[in-house]
């Protein structure tokens, strides 16, 4: 049962991954330019490179997960660890989010002032 739990595990986390990361990419670059709207090539650079650190953060997190999967024995079983596994990293990345959020607000604010 734990390899059928790592290969839905892994399958779901990629298609996630990927689907967030596509669209935080593409919603992100509107909301970074709107604060950088004069240096265009910093708020691509910023853009770009939230998105790298976005899925090599998620990596990361998914591979970290897999070593400390408990044993499972029935069908339940993986789907609770799959799902208790996924809520994790959501709330991870979803906090990591607000603060990147917040921390291109403060470069905008630091910017502005000089």
């Amino acid at each position: 049962m734990n390899q059928v739990t790592y290969i839905i595990y892994v399958l779901l986390s990629i298609l996630i991954v990927i689907k967030v990361g596509n669209e935080c990419y593409s919603n992100g670059k509107i909301y970074i330019l709107n604060y950088f709207p004069k240096d265009v090539n910093f708020g691509n650079g910023i853009n770009k490179l939230l998105r790298i650190a976005y899925y090599l953060l998620n990596i990361g997190l998914v591979i970290w997960s897999l070593n400390s999967m408990k044993e499972i024995t029935a069908s339940i079983g993986v789907i609770k660890e799959i799902t208790n596994r996924l809520s994790y990293v959501f709330l991870i990345v979803g906090s990591l989010h607000f603060i990147n959020i917040y921390t291109v607000y403060l470069i905008h604010k630091h910017l502005k002032k000089k």
